[in-house]
């Protein structure tokens, strides 16, 4: 718990929809370098996982290899803050070390996250998982919208570009580091024999259901090329620029609030009811983002904290109730390096922003977010339902 509520403070300074994107913008960065960031942190974290299930279902204790990667993840993310306090005068250096740092540290946690959901696995029952991230997601994000006022305060600061973002880039790193840390400490129990299972894609494609979710979660995936647009379109269409610490403290306030809901909505009616919510709200937040005035762009960042955390929430525990205990590894691995090769959706999102606008990844986003709306309703339904 304490892990997640420091590594969501530690997002809210690398938050990839808002501070990463304006950051990138404000580098004079072309639409698909900015999509390029969100994507080096998904894409790199998911996938190495297919390649290294076997490995780490070998591993009595798997929370060994997380302590190792987190040393690595720490130093990525201090190569980008300390890029911005030593290459304030070479903007172009930057944005590459920049870059270089994200996808290093993309790459590594693509070595923790395995580790990460078997020691979930190993030590949460299923029937409380959901209940596990959704506390981590409000308690944790009560921390990061207070981080938005700090984020706000040093945005405003009278420094000169780059430093206030540096200045965000180190308080994030310290952040991920005591979560990594804490995370480290957890006594997981050592299985009891050692797992000898191979991955195959006829595995976990022989799960008629499995095959269901997947296409859901590409269509997810594919339909996020639209998240960091939201901020850039704010900053070179409608002039906003102060206005970068407000956005992420009404998303993170949003991703407070509706994890509430959520943890109600998931204990009475399971994980995939989040998955259907978070495809609706999604579908809808395109279409609010270029028919409000200026003045309430800021909604937009409401539905986007809303939905990206009811998506988060429902597709993780899903796939870990859906996996068999001895195919975990198999399951989780082959699932996230599918969709992380899919992750560069934003890039195709940028390149068609450079093409025909802002509207074009509005309009694919919501298309892929209706079409996942409507596949999702066929997915099985895994934890059990609370009496009315």
């Amino acid at each position: 718990m304490l892990n997640g509520w420091f590594v969501l403070l530690g997002d809210a300074f690398f938050n990839g929809s808002i501070v990463l994107a304006s950051f990138a913008a404000k580098l004079g960065a072309a639409n698909w370098v900015i999509g390029l960031m969100p994507a080096l942190l998904n894409a790199g974290s998911m996938v190495p996982q297919v390649f290294i299930a076997p490995y780490v279902a070998r591993l009595p204790v798997k929370v060994v290899l997380y302590r190792q990667m987190a040393l690595l993840r720490i130093a990525s993310l201090g190569i980008v803050a300390l890029g911005g306090f030593v290459l304030g005068q070479r903007l172009d250096l930057l944005l590459w070390v920049f870059v270089a740092g994200l996808a290093l540290n993309g790459f590594f946690t693509g070595f923790s996250s395995l580790p990460f959901w078997e020691t979930i696995g190993k030590t949460i029952p299923m029937e409380r998982r959901s209940g596990l991230f959704s506390a981590r997601n409000l308690v944790g994000g009560a921390l990061a919208f207070l981080a938005g006022f700090l984020v706000r305060f040093i945005l405003e600061l009278p420094l000169a570009f780059p430093y206030p973002y540096a200045i965000l880039f180190a308080l994030g790193t310290l952040a991920f580091a005591y979560g990594w840390h804490v995370f480290g400490l957890i006594d997981e129990p050592p299985d009891k024999a050692i797992r000898t299972e191979r991955i195959s894609l006829s595995l976990p494609f022989r799960d008629f259901y499995f095959r269901r979710f997947l296409r859901v979660r590409i269509l997810l995936v594919m339909a996020s090329m639209v998240e960091p647009f939201y901020a850039a379109y704010a900053v070179r269409v409608l002039g906003h620029k102060g206005e970068i610490g407000l956005y992420l403290m009404v998303y993170t306030l949003s991703s407070v609030l509706s994890n509430l809901l959520w943890v109600r909505i998931s204990r009475r009616y399971g994980s995939r009811s989040l998955i259907l919510i978070g495809a609706a709200l999604g579908a809808l937040a395109p279409v609010l983002a270029l028919t409000l005035p200026s003045s309430a762009f800021w909604m937009v960042f409401v539905l986007q904290g809303a939905y990206l955390a009811s998506i988060g929430v429902g597709t993780s525990t899903y796939l870990v109730n859906l996996a068999p205990t001895d195919a975990r590894s198999s399951y989780i691995g082959l699932s996230n390096t599918i969709v992380g090769l899919l992750a560069f959706s934003p890039v195709l999102g940028g390149l068609l922003a450079d093409r025909v606008g802002y509207v074009g990844p509005m309009v694919v986003a919501t298309i892929c977010y209706a079409w996942a709306l409507y596949a999702g309703r066929r997915l099985k339904l895994l934890e059990g339902v609370e009496p009315r």
